[in-house]
């Protein structure tokens, strides 16, 4: 059986039944004597004297309470009730005529939060704004019964015009605090009734502060259609209300500017709360008596020591219920929860280091060497030192691991010790390298000195987890077809969006798509997002009040926002997503607050036009700056895009990023190990805290790569286990082609030129003679690298034909790429070829164009070229007409985030040491939108006597075998023993 209270306005009040309803009979009232076991004994208490004073008449089973009353209600008595809360509505007076005249009025302007004013109508002390119904606080009813018996006296003697006057003065005067005479008027006045409270809480070095936001009541069910509706799961929601926590920003009473106004000019100064205060010309807000003893508890907390104000903020309805001094007092209306830090933000402070066990993972490449193990020679000095520092930090931001001095190329590795020991030279104190991409150590060292919010890390022990809480769904888990534009889903597709809609509704805190590269995990978010703004949309508003109802943000490399917003407009119908407002590059500068004297890192950007926002794009480093903004605001759901970029827990990529408050978070990534296994774990701590345990204990587990470990590692991941889906979602392209074409690899064995073998035999022969350091092996094997590339790197006279002829034929991969290419160039197509020294690219792109007699000098696309101008770059390649062509770019810098399939050909002359890398490499070309076959080409270059023991096949055999256990069991791409492997084979047995 179902009871219900029902509610009937009319002129004399609101007559109120408690209605029992059981299965296929007729609704039947409930006497009035047994109504205490659904109101409690506060709430019947307070109607027996309102009964026996004679102000509620009893007729049967019905409560006929007037409008007077209705309005005079406690939320004590009134919630239990059903009836509506104290609505956040504001009343703007505007005169017409003296008062005194006979056609003198006073004409009502009602608008509620949102400041809408259509479909006002007022019965008694209920009023209605459009779908919004709330209940008049006894001011406001007072206030405007009597101007409606004022302007009833329109055309009348003036004396009895003068006398309705007199009411409106009192009223006006209890509203105000001030005696308000008819000539103090202008044109106009404006109330604001104010029922409740939020606080906004502002993490500081001192502990936590707080200020209250004035708010409406919660809202509860209209009083028409007040019976629980099934949603399209069965779940029972009460329709016209929510459930959920509010959010500070969408549903406080006051416009941003008189918020802070009552707190600045008001609530800071006055040494107890008012009745009202004066928010401006002619503008007021008027307080319930309760609230003002509530922000009086407020004021007090503030002054209170740090972790007694902490405590305050975990849970503040005792001490306010204490304070009001009414048993059984529900404050749950008085005090508003807001959802702005996650559970997981501890304060604020300094952010040590986290020290984590060494990894056994990472092997530390270094880039190709070509001089034979020289020692880099001290270029540094203290005349220089600032000019070279600079250098590294723009060849470090764009990608490289050289810069060029003199016109030779030094490794950074070589350059960084140089400039530290300068620095401790000259004051004593050693520096970090200077950098702009994230670097994990240099990261690290400058996240310790900052200021930002602490969280639970989960490194030593499971200090955060996020339970699996199932959400309502409001629609049905369609692909949403009539949010996208013609573009049609590919079946893993659809089978992806069914995926992210299921791990939403069960409840997963977030999940990782992790698909092979090119399979369209943006045209999948950007659908899934469609959906669960859609979502949204049917729970009732445009922007609905709980974390769950805010924003969406799109955290995403630069390059790849750019990628975001033309996905969105090709893949989504109008509307589909909302506004977007872009909060990085010049759409930042738009949203920063000028540094004024109220300025402070956790106000830094306009948080009102983002907590309006549909949707939010941001880089990774515009979070980490401004994550004490960021954090304040809850979202819907959060994508980060290549969420590895957080994969090392102390940078502040990663701290940043676990201070954002989300309901649900999508990371999305085509490498979900880059490195190193705990790159792993670190993805989860931000998707799925607690589910991987404490990162101590991950890498002690999986420290050997024991292979049964790592299978149920990844079958905990990707299978589905006690109803709910799996955490991770992973399809290869060779399983889930979907109409893409094939890819073949093609290896070629090229045997090496006499000058080429001749210096690759002299490092085999410095091999025999190491001592069997790791950084001996590590040397041999940079060495052997850049060797196998080419043994002059590149000492060519690019303009001499004879000279770019010999230089080519000099090393066996040149020599191979040319016949490769003539073969494209027959067939008249294109070629992608990666080349990682920049050195070797610039000779090589100038003997193509050469060799090829190409109108212009192949394009190269490196870490020293922009982002815009790469796009720029691959745009012009994409359209370039039918024919042979070919771009040159850099592993790392150009092999993330490029779309060129107008190349079905990839020639690799430089070998990354990491699989997921090269494939990173091969997927530019090989992804959807590509029609041809896509060929890899990998020439080897095999030494005459060492044969299959040669570095290249050693390497290319340790690649495949990575990349296979990879794909069986999330095996790490890099580990310790590759150095020993490797070395063995190419040194050891060659000796």
């Amino acid at each position: 059986m179902t009871f219900r209270f029902s509610h009937i306005i009319s002129a004399d009040g609101l007559h109120i039944r408690l209605t029992e309803q059981k299965l296929l009979r007729a609704a039947r009232g409930v006497p009035f004597a047994a109504w205490q076991d659904h109101l409690g004994k506060p709430a019947m208490r307070s109607l027996r004297g309102l009964i026996e004073s004679g102000d509620v008449r009893l007729d049967g089973d019905e409560l006929t309470v007037p409008h007077s009353v209705v309005a005079a209600l406690s939320a004590a008595v009134a919630d239990p009730l059903g009836l509506p809360s104290i609505g956040a509505f504001s009343l703007s007076l505007q005169f017409e005529e003296r008062i005194e005249t006979p056609d003198g009025r006073i004409k009502m302007r009602w608008s509620d939060a949102n400041y809408k004013t259509a479909g006002v109508e007022r019965q008694g002390a209920i009023l209605r704004i459009g779908k919004e119904v709330g209940r008049l606080s006894e001011t406001f009813y007072r206030l405007s019964e009597a101007i409606d018996r004022f302007n009833a006296t329109a055309g009348g003697e003036i004396d009895s015009r003068i006398a309705a006057w007199a009411p409106i003065q009192q009223e006006l005067a209890t509203a105000t605090g001030q005696r308000i005479t008819a000539d103090a008027f202008m044109k106009s006045l404006t109330f604001y009734q104010a029922g409740a409270f939020a606080l906004d809480v502002a993490e500081t070095t001192n502990g936590p502060d707080f200020t209250p936001i004035l708010m409406g009541r919660a809202k509860v069910a209209s009083l028409e259609d007040d019976a629980p509706a099934a949603d399209i799961d069965g779940a029972e929601v009460e329709a016209g209300g929510r459930t959920d926590m509010l959010d500070a920003g969408t549903d406080a009473l006051l416009p941003p500017e008189l918020q802070r106004r009552f707190v600045e000019k008001n609530f800071n100064v006055a040494a107890r709360a008012h009745d009202a205060y004066v928010l401006g010309r002619n503008t007021y807000v008027v307080l319930d008596p309760g609230l003002k003893t509530a922000l009086d508890v407020v004021r007090a907390k503030r002054k209170a020591p740090p972790e007694e104000r902490r405590a305050f903020l975990r849970n503040p309805r005792p001490v306010i219920a204490e304070a009001l001094a009414v048993a059984g007092q529900d404050t749950t209306s008085l005090f508003i929860e807001t959802t702005q830090y996650s559970d997981r933000v501890e304060g604020l402070g300094v952010w040590a280091d986290i020290k984590t066990a060494p990894s056994k993972g990472s092997t530390g490449w270094l880039p190709e060497k070509f001089d034979g193990g020289a020692p880099a020679p001290q270029v540094v000095n203290a005349q220089n030192i600032e000019e070279i520092a600079g250098a590294v930090e723009r060849a470090r931001a764009a990608g490289e691991d050289a810069i060029v001095l003199d016109g030779s190329r030094v490794p950074i590795v070589d350059i960084e010790p140089q400039i530290a020991k300068v620095r401790q030279e000259i004051n004593g104190g050693a520096a970090n390298p200077p950098h702009a991409e994230p670097d994990p150590k240099t990261e690290e060292a400058d996240a310790k000195e900052r200021i930002g919010l602490t969280i639970k890390n989960n490194i030593d022990g499971v200090e955060y987890t996020i339970p699996v809480n199932p959400r309502p769904r409001r629609i049905a888990p369609d692909f949403p077809y009539a949010l996208m534009s013609a573009n049609a889903p590919k079946e893993h597709q659809t089978k992806g969006f069914d995926w992210l809609v299921e791990a939403w509704t069960k409840g997963w805190p977030g999940v990782l798509l992790a698909d092979d590269m090119g399979l369209g995990k943006t045209y999948q978010a950007l659908a899934f997002l469609a959906w669960i703004r859609a979502n949204m949309r049917t729970g009732g508003r445009g922007h609905p009040t709980a974390a769950a109802f805010g924003p969406l943000l799109v955290v995403a490399p630069t390059a790849l926002l750019r990628n975001w917003l033309a996905e969105s407009r090709l893949h989504l119908a109008q509307d589909g997503l909302g506004e977007a407002v872009e909060a990085f590059g010049s759409g930042l500068k738009r949203l920063k607050r000028p540094k004024g004297t109220d300025w402070t890192p956790e106000n830094a950007l306009d948080l009102e036009q983002l907590r309006k926002a549909d949707w939010i794009l941001t880089t990774y480093e515009t979070l980490a700056d401004n994550h004490r903004a960021f954090a304040r605001l809850p979202y819907s759901v959060v994508v980060f895009d290549e969420i590895q970029k957080i994969k090392e827990p102390g940078s502040i990529n990663a701290r940043s990023s676990k201070t954002i408050n989300a309901d649900f978070v999508l990371g999305l990534t085509g490498t979900p190990i880059e490195n190193k296994l705990e790159d792993l774990w670190a993805i989860f701590d931000r998707i799925a805290p607690g589910y991987l345990g404490a990162l101590r204990d991950f890498s002690k587990r999986y420290a050997d790569h024991n292979p049964k470990r790592l299978k149920e590692l990844k079958a905990s991941l990707d299978e589905r286990s006690n109803g709910l889906p799996a955490p991770m979602l992973r399809r290869m392209k060779d399983k889930a082609r979907d109409g893409l074409p094939e890819k073949r690899v093609e290896t070629y064995k090229v045997t090496m030129p006499k000058p080429q073998a001749e210096a690759y035999r002299q490092i085999v022969a410095q091999a025999r003679g190491a001592g069997g350091s790791r950084r001996q092996m590590l040397e041999i094997l940079h060495r052997m690298r850049g060797i196998s590339l080419h043994p002059a790197r590149a000492e060519v006279d690019t303009s001499d034909p004879s000279a770019i002829d010999a230089w080519l034929n000099g090393s066996a991969r040149t020599c191979k790429a040319v016949e490769i290419l003539q073969s494209i160039d027959t067939l008249g197509e294109k070629a992608l070829v990666f080349i990682e020294d920049l050195a070797v690219q610039r000779a090589f792109a100038e003997s193509m164009g050469m060799i090829f007699d190409l109108p212009k000098t192949p394009v190269i696309i490196n870490g020293g070229v922009a982002g815009g101008a790469r796009q720029d770059i691959v745009d012009r390649f994409q359209k370039s007409p039918p024919g042979f062509d070919l771009l040159i770019l850099s592993p790392k810098a150009a092999g993330v985030g490029l779309t060129i399939t107008a190349a079905n050909h990839v020639l690799h002359l430089s070998r990354w040491w990491n699989p997921a890398v090269e494939d990173q490499c091969n997927d530019r070309a090989y992804r959807i939108g590509a029609t041809r076959d896509v060929i890899v080409h990998i020439p080897l270059a095999i030494h005459p006597d060492y044969g299959d023991q040669s570095f290249d096949v050693k390497l290319h055999a340790l690649l495949e075998r990575k990349r296979s256990l990879s794909r069986d069991m999330l095996c790490p791409p890099e580990s310790e023993g590759d150095v020993d492997e490797l070395f063995g084979g190419v040194a050891v047995d060659q000796a």
